[in-house]
């Protein structure tokens, strides 16, 4: 689940807890509900947050973030206010629950506890502490069932508009309508397949009309010289790894620079771009799109939730006398 850095933070945080640290002068910086963090817990939060630990496992927060004491306060509140309501609705997590958890890790990695204690160890923390952090995850999952996933609702049709704007911003569920020029090295070597590909290439930079003409007289690919090259609609995932890069790049109507793959050399248009059929996807692949699209939503969702919790809360900035309810 690809969260904000505000929702990472809640849901990832390892082990914080600002009860358990020693203090000899300290002061008090917020006031939530009663609750109270301090200036030093703002210290260790960014601390733990920046440590080899939590970057390497739980991550997601960006690092400007970390090392602004402002944003790290604003962080701290929202962890507070959810551990609050996690109390208040009953969801914490077991023993049995945790347990379970990092043995379905375990088993997904293919390692053993004794492997997992061991680079927690290389990683300056503990499987005490690394259980802390799986409680958080689970309590916090437990939370957006709770509160967040069953407002949301996904119809066919929101699906479908969903994967459209997908497809269209990244560009691995479009079909390319594609036309090309081949010059193949089986026919003359690679050698010469690029110095005709260059000299072909530098033509229709000066006449790029041309390029269905240029095409039927030079191209080595017999089955769609006939037709000025044209290929058809294609998938991605039908062309080669060199193709494959550099079709997604290509502006409708451009020709690309010659793109050597194992066959020689190829000289490209994209003609049209469209969507694979949502309806003709395979259901895993819906299903998939599915999450993708409540993932989406849950972090929308969450975000509001946090502000509205917020603002219901009992919040004083100690430092400054301002006081929110």
């Amino acid at each position: 689940m690809f969260f904000h850095h505000r929702i990472m933070a809640f849901f990832l945080i390892l082990g914080f807890s600002a009860s358990g640290l020693s203090r000899v002068v300290d002061k008090t910086i917020v006031s939530i509900n009663n609750d109270i963090i301090l200036e030093s817990d703002i210290e260790a939060f960014q601390k733990k947050l920046q440590s080899k630990s939590f970057q390497e496992l739980f991550g997601g927060i960006d690092p400007k973030t970390l090392r602004d004491k402002n944003a790290a306060l604003q962080l701290l509140v929202e962890e507070k206010i959810v551990d609050q309501q996690v109390k208040r609705l009953d969801l914490q997590a077991n023993e049995q629950e945790v347990d379970a958890q990092i043995k379905s890790i375990l088993k997904r990695n293919g390692i053993t506890q004794d492997q997992l204690q061991d680079r927690l160890k290389q990683l300056g923390t503990s499987l005490s502490e690394y259980k802390q952090g799986i409680r958080r995850q689970i309590e916090r999952r437990n939370l957006i069932d709770r509160e967040i996933k069953p407002s949301l609702e996904v119809s066919e049709e929101q699906l479908r508009h969903f994967y459209l704007r997908q497809a269209q911003g990244d560009g691995q569920d479009l079909q390319y309508h594609i036309a090309h020029i081949l010059f193949s090295k089986e026919k003359s070597g690679l050698a010469n397949a690029e110095k005709r590909a260059t000299s072909v290439f530098a033509d229709l930079q000066k006449n790029p009309d041309g390029f269905e003409n240029t095409a039927k007289e030079f191209s080595d690919d017999s089955a769609s010289a006939a037709s000025g090259g044209d290929l058809g609609f294609l998938a991605l995932s039908t062309l080669s790894p060199e193709l494959k890069q550099a079709v997604p790049k290509l502006a409708l109507g451009a020709i690309s620079k010659p793109v050597k793959t194992s066959g020689g050399y190829h000289i490209l248009k994209v003609l049209e771009s469209r969507a694979s059929d949502f309806s003709s996807l395979p259901k895993e692949k819906k299903e998939a799109i599915r999450n993708q699209m409540i993932n989406s939503e849950v972090e929308k969702k969450m975000l509001l939730w946090l502000e509205r919790k917020k603002a219901e809360a009992h919040i004083v900035r100690l430092g400054d006398g301002n006081e929110s309810k």
